[in-house]
């Protein structure tokens, strides 16, 4: 047994059900800053044109959007959860590279720190998978779906 499957082994046989609900707070909380994001795309590009990131500038700005709330419906739902984390943490970790470390690191700068509670329960669910309340656990138990 390789490594990759002994982790997901120990990870769904130590999965407690409050997490299940973290998870989808956590997607839903996606969804929502993805939909602000959408809201607010004026000002994302003139953020991005002023970091000399052109080629982002529309394509990429609906890219980031797509993927966003895509994978926070995928993660709120419990669907392909690992697949759905891992495509959302480069967005998460280029938000606290170019957005908000360039604001500064302080305490009066929460949306650092809600960035890092992302990062970290993104990767935590690329560990411990969707749990018991999910469509992955109903899709596992029932083979007939």
């Amino acid at each position: 047994m390789n490594a990759v499957a002994r982790v997901e082994e120990w990870a769904d046989n130590h999965h407690p059900v409050w997490l299940d609900y973290l998870r989808i707070i956590l997607g839903l909380l996606i969804v929502v800053r993805c939909f602000s994001f959408a809201a607010n795309q004026a000002v994302v590009t003139n953020f991005l044109l002023s970091h000399r990131l052109e080629y982002l500038t529309f394509m990429g700005a609906q890219y980031l959007i797509l993927i966003g709330i895509g994978g926070g419906i995928l993660i709120a739902f419990g669907l392909l959860t690992r697949f759905a984390a891992l495509v959302n943490l480069p967005i998460v970790i280029g938000t606290l590279f170019f957005v908000h470390v360039r604001g500064g690191l302080t305490f009066l700068n929460t949306d650092v720190f809600i960035s890092l509670a992302v990062l970290i329960l993104l990767l935590m669910y690329i560990v411990f998978g969707s749990g018991i309340i999910s469509f992955d656990s109903y899709y596992k138990t029932h083979n007939d779906v």
